[in-house]
């Protein structure tokens, strides 16, 4: 009992002392905890106000580095600026695209380089054409003034200072140079073809030198007729005639009454069936070359006439090319009736030298 009363005694100080002490423990939690709070407000304020300050220092740094830049752009810009204003007064110094060229590949600028260069060496050329022409047609006769005149047109732009004087040289001279067929003219058996080869000289390819010999071997053949001469004193130039010579000098020749005729065969006497076998054998072979050289210089003539008369479905002709035109149709139709004419020689022939085969090779050729 004693033990008792000596534990009552102790644990009811005790316990009055934690009922007492525990208000203000509570209190005191509490004080703590709203501390802490406090505490972890002010920590949060802290950081913002830190990341805040970050943020601040990123911005101030990334200004500072658009700046920068900015300024290394100018300070690029204002030196290409400069470098493009000493280009420039370079290039207006230069005298020939050559030295531009080199300007040019200095400052890096390798495209406009070459492209200079290019359009150089094309002036060059073109300068160098218009030298040549002048120091070749200087005190030359109007036919090779002509020549060279069509040869420098050829390579030179229409925008070339010189193509206008060239060209009026050249035509002066080409009608001056076509003066001395004039007599030849009045025979309307030449007109015709001396107006094909005109009518062919206006084509942008064409061989003037080759249309002038051609010229020239009709006038030597006027002058034989004119004059009496022998065909051999009067035309010597058949060999070695090129198709197209030949096929033009063909059309030409048919008006004249004594074309395609075998050489000699005038001169042979058909006394016996062999002379007769030995002309015939001449005249189909003359006339298996005519006839090939017709339907050539036929096609030719149907191919300038069909241009014409679709440039004419497009706009009206020129003068010089309606009568171009006119000139085809008369020649094509010339040249058809003797295509006719060397068929029937052909076929005539064969029947004398192949009297037993069936002829069928006409329609081929």
């Amino acid at each position: 009992m004693a033990t008792r009363y000596q534990l009552g005694d102790v644990l009811l100080p005790e316990a009055e002392n934690l009922a007492i002490a525990l208000p203000r423990i509570i209190a005191q939690s509490k004080a703590n905890q709203l501390d802490e709070r406090r505490l972890n407000q002010e920590s949060r304020r802290i950081g913002i106000a830190e990341s805040r300050i970050e943020e601040a220092l990123a911005f101030r740094d990334k200004q500072a580095r658009i700046s920068q830049q900015n300024y290394l752009q100018q300070q690029d810009f204002q030196k290409s600026q400069a470098e493009e204003r000493t280009m420039n007064s370079m290039l207006s110094l230069a005298k020939t695209p050559s030295q531009q060229a080199m300007i040019y590949n200095q400052y890096g600028k390798y495209e406009m380089a070459a492209a200079v260069k290019t359009e150089g060496d094309k002036v060059e050329d073109q300068d160098n054409t218009v030298k040549n022409y002048w120091s070749e047609s200087l005190g030359s006769s109007p036919k090779d003034v002509v020549i060279a005149g069509k040869s420098a047109l050829a390579n030179i732009d229409l925008t070339h200072a010189n193509y206008s004087s060239i060209a009026e040289r050249t035509h002066k001279a080409y009608q001056e140079s076509l003066n001395q067929y004039q007599d030849m003219l009045k025979d309307p058996r030449y007109k015709l073809q001396y107006d094909v080869l005109l009518s062919r000289a206006k084509m942008p390819n064409a061989d003037i030198q080759g249309i002038f010999d051609q010229l020239d071997t009709m006038a030597e053949r006027y002058e034989a007729q004119r004059y009496g001469q022998s065909e051999d004193e009067g035309d010597k130039s058949g060999k070695g005639k090129t198709i197209d010579e030949q096929a033009d000098e063909l059309v030409s020749s048919l008006l004249t009454g004594d074309a395609f005729t075998p050489e000699g065969a005038l001169d042979f006497d058909p006394e016996t069936q062999a002379g007769i076998r030995e002309i015939a054998s001449g005249v189909e072979s003359t006339s298996k070359v005519n006839i090939g050289t017709l339907l050539s210089s036929i096609s030719k003539l149907e191919n300038r006439k069909d241009i014409l008369d679709r440039t004419a479905a497009l706009r009206p002709l020129t003068k010089g090319q309606v009568k171009e035109s006119e000139q085809i149709s008369a020649t094509l139709k010339a040249s058809k009736e003797e295509l006719a004419k060397q068929r029937s020689y052909l076929g005539a022939s064969r029947r004398e030298t192949q009297p037993y085969k069936p002829f069928s090779g006409l329609k081929a050729l």
